[in-house]
């Protein structure tokens, strides 16, 4: 017995001697990325990691053992956003840039000017190994590694992009994507290449010009450091986890410290279907079909008449018809149509009566209709709902359709299809197997890089040598420079003795 009570002991202090410190900075102003978020802290506070969270104060709940740092500004962020019409700037890039540039500058800014978290920078006995931040356009925020002098990870809930890439180290433009891809052609020809370069350039001139300057004068404001310290430190992310996964229709040609995590929410358990939902799910004869346009895109702000089109379409069907909708009743509304301000969805997209689900897009409810297996057709309206669509269209999972020119004829044709053509439900089975089949969960993947990470006190072996990346040596084109310089070099001496002979004998000639 006292044998045994001594190994435990042991035990105990190892894992004591291996507990490090962990601050996440979490500027979400959505509920959607905290549910990535939620799992991935409590996996690290039950290996015996002591985590601080920043984070808004609604969207959050407690987590036991976790030290919790509330930011009321991001709940004021998002109660503005909810009550303001962005739609006009939803069709323009440049517009919805200068919006996002202020949107992100008021995030950092909130966070930054917090009453604790000031008052955790002043206190001079606080230590931390690591920070996790979510890396795209919060830039001011990574001042808090370099203040605590810790490995900087970033946990992007949103997938990736070039910008996530090239934050990581990963600067081959072979594997790049636009973060906006509104206008983004999916084509293969030279010309659909070249058109994307420039949109991709493009998007890289807004963050240098509209995003950086302003989370630079934060960062030089609330840490007292020179501008060009934060370009150093942005390119110092020791790893790089992305909501994603290569099964789910993109492959990538990732470096070490790029790992996909894609999934990683659903280690938290579903919520049940409330009872009468439930019933309603049971008794659906032909099937049922979800329609969610997610957790933030209120019906308010679609379309004027998508509504009305909806409920004509969803009148005509034999299906049932569960609606994810603000609000308890419509008029005209069918009697095959249920309505729910809030269903479970995993639990519905893993039910045996649901044949379709009717989405925006969003990465979590694309992973989460792969891992059910269930086909989808997309209405994509911002962000990265565009691509993730595509990926699924191209996978032959989903089809897609425009949600500002929708009719009602385009709907019909389209959910028939997506129900009595057995290739979409046999390919969206096929991906959930690939989807499935990986020797680790996502969380277990995500807590054995961060622990590694921790182990090797910001791993940079991990990390690729900007040098080795660079556009002129991945593509090779110092040798050609090298080459091209030589014969120009020549050709430039012969063209000088050229000259001088042509003058030469001009001289001669007219002697």
């Amino acid at each position: 017995a006292r044998v045994i009570v001594a190994l435990l002991a042991l035990v105990q202090c190892m894992r004591l001697t291996q507990s490090e410190n962990i601050l996440a900075v979490f500027s979400y102003t959505f509920s959607t990325p905290y549910l990535v978020a939620i799992p991935y802290i409590k996996a690290l506070t039950r290996n015996g990691h002591n985590v601080t969270v920043i984070s808004s104060v609604d969207f959050l709940p407690d987590i036991k053992d976790v030290r919790h740092i509330r930011v009321a500004a991001l709940d004021l962020i998002i109660e503005h956003i909810m009550n303001t019409d962005y739609s006009d700037c939803l069709s323009n890039k440049w517009k919805e840039s200068s919006v996002s540039s202020r949107f992100h500058y008021n995030i950092s800014k909130g966070i930054l000017s917090d009453s604790r978290v000031q008052s955790l920078l002043k206190d001079k006995s606080e230590h931390f190994d690591m920070v996790v931040l979510e890396p795209t356009h919060s830039d001011a925020l990574i001042g808090f590694a370099e203040h605590f002098d810790a490995s900087l990870v970033g946990l992007s809930t949103f997938g990736s992009s070039w910008l996530t890439d090239q934050l990581a180290g990963n600067s081959a433009p072979s594997v790049y994507r636009p973060i906006q891809p509104m206008g983004y052609s999916h084509g293969d020809s030279l010309l659909d290449k070249w058109n994307n370069w420039i949109y991709i350039v493009e998007e890289w001139m807004i963050d240098r010009l509209v995003m950086l300057p302003s989370q630079q004068e934060l960062f030089t404001r609330y840490f007292h450091l020179p501008p060009s310290r934060l370009f150093e430190r942005r390119s110092t992310y020791s790893l790089m986890m992305i909501n994603q996964h290569f099964s789910l229709g993109r492959v990538r040609s990732n470096v070490p410290n790029v790992i996909e995590v894609a999934g990683m929410h659903m280690a938290e358990p579903s919520i049940p279907l409330e009872p009468e939902l439930l019933d309603f799910a049971n008794g659906a004869e032909h099937g049922v079909i979800y329609f969610s346009m997610g957790m933030e895109i209120l019906n308010r702000w679609l379309p004027k008449n998508m509504e009305q089109k909806m409920l004509q379409t969803f009148a005509q069907l034999k299906q049932r018809v569960i609606w994810k909708h603000e609000m308890h009743t419509l008029l005209n509304k069918s009697d095959n149509v249920y309505l729910s301000t809030m269903a479970s969805q995993r639990a519905l997209l893993a039910h045996p009566n649901l044949k379709l689900f009717i989405t925006h897009g969003g990465l979590l409810s694309i992973i989460e209709a792969v891992h059910s297996g269930v086909p989808m057709l997309g209405m994509p309206i911002y962000f990265d709902q565009f691509d993730n669509v595509e990926r699924m269209r191209k996978a032959g999972a989903a089809r897609k359709l425009d949600v500002n020119t929708v009719t009602v004829e385009q709907l019909m044709y389209n959910i028939k299809e997506l129900l009595q053509n057995p290739i979409y439900a046999a390919k969206a089975k096929e991906l959930s197997r690939r989807f499935r089949d990986q020797p680790s969960t996502p969380l277990e993947k995500a807590v054995w890089w961060t622990e590694y990470v921790l182990r090797h006190k910001g791993a940079p072996h991990m990390r690729m040598a900007e040098e080795d990346m660079g556009f002129v040596p991945y593509y090779r084109l110092n040798i050609f420079s090298v080459l091209l310089g030589r014969i120009a070099f020549s050709a430039f001496v012969i063209l000088i003795a050229t000259v001088i002979g042509v003058n030469f004998f001009l001289k001669r000639f007219q002697r």
